[in-house]
């Protein structure tokens, strides 16, 4: 899964970093694939932590939920949020900058192992082990699932009697796609609607991944498609119409801890499992909402959130 509000200077401020720090070699079984973010074995007590995020309200959503959280045990947390794309925050969690990550199945899965063939939402949680570089882990998977979604304006599905991504297939030629710049590399965008539909655009032009730019192009149509991710109240507020995927370029993508073992320590783990246990898609939605159309800050939401569900 990619996200909304890219930053594309931070891109550009830290790709060697990013590059340097993906990982080697490891097999642990828990610790998951062929390469190594250094990890050691899970501790019986961690007195802090860092907890890093993604670019986008979501993510910074569930990192202050968890920090909250975890502070509330009496652990000191660290904050990086808002690090970038998902290339710059994976390199971070393994050169160890931070500790732990809220994330989701799919979009991990993938992106270690882009030829994954998991599509059912339980399959791809239990195979996110065998991928891991050794040293990280996950923790429960929550019910709550935030998924990528390629969408158009109810104008243009009418016109073009489009219901699947498979049915741009004919007229995609005439159309222009919009979103983020990592809408058009990855699997979850154009190269998986080229690779699995034989999608092909006439142009893309670079906007922000799920933003109030891709929305205002999409609504003035100058671009026809684009995508959002389904957390996101902009779709219904909107009207906009979600094209099927029978071809599963998005997988499901039920929110999920990433974490260093060397950090998973049990009363971190049973903290943020009860976190996983209490959050539900509607719920963030709704969460979700208050930020990004309710210009609350994150940590305020996540504060109220907590005060309504007890973690005992």
């Amino acid at each position: 899964m990619f996200r909304r509000t890219f930053i594309g200077s931070a891109i550009a401020a830290t790709a060697a970093f990013a590059l340097a720090a993906c990982g080697g070699g490891g097999d642990d079984p828990l610790g998951g694939g062929s390469s190594d973010a250094g990890g050691g074995s899970a501790p019986a007590k961690v007195d802090s932590l860092t907890v890093g995020s993604a670019n986008f309200a979501e993510s910074q959503l569930l990192a202050e939920i968890y920090a909250q959280a975890l502070e509330a045990k009496g652990i000191k947390v660290n904050r990086k949020l808002n690090i970038g794309a998902r290339e710059l925050y994976m390199a971070a969690i393994q050169d160890k900058s931070v500790d732990l990550l809220p994330e989701y199945t799919g979009a991990t899965l993938v992106y270690f192992k882009k030829d994954a063939t998991e599509n059912e939402a339980e399959a791809v949680y239990k195979a996110l082990p065998g991928v891991l570089p050794k040293g990280l882990e996950v923790l429960d998977k929550s019910p709550a699932a935030d998924e990528d979604a390629i969408v158009v304006t109810p104008e243009t599905a009418a016109k073009y009697s489009l219901k699947s991504i498979g049915d741009l297939k004919a007229v995609s030629k005439n159309l222009v796609a919009g979103g983020g710049p990592e809408f058009k590399t990855r699997t979850a965008g154009l190269a998986g609607m080229k690779d699995k539909y034989g999608v092909e655009f006439k142009e893309f032009k670079t906007l922000d991944a799920g933003g109030p730019l891709s929305l205002k192009a999409l609504k003035d149509n100058t671009i026809q498609v684009t995508q959002f991710f389904t957390t996101q109240s902009v779709i219904k507020d909107n009207k906009l119409v979600v094209l099927e995927d029978p071809e599963h370029i998005h997988l499901p993508n039920n929110v999920v801890p990433l974490i260093r073992t060397d950090h998973k320590s049990p009363d971190v783990a049973t903290t943020l499992n009860a976190v996983q246990a209490k959050l539900t898609t509607d719920g963030l939605t709704d969460l979700v909402k208050r930020i990004e159309v309710g210009k609350e800050s994150a940590d305020v939401v996540a504060k109220d959130w907590l005060s309504k569900n007890p973690l005992s």
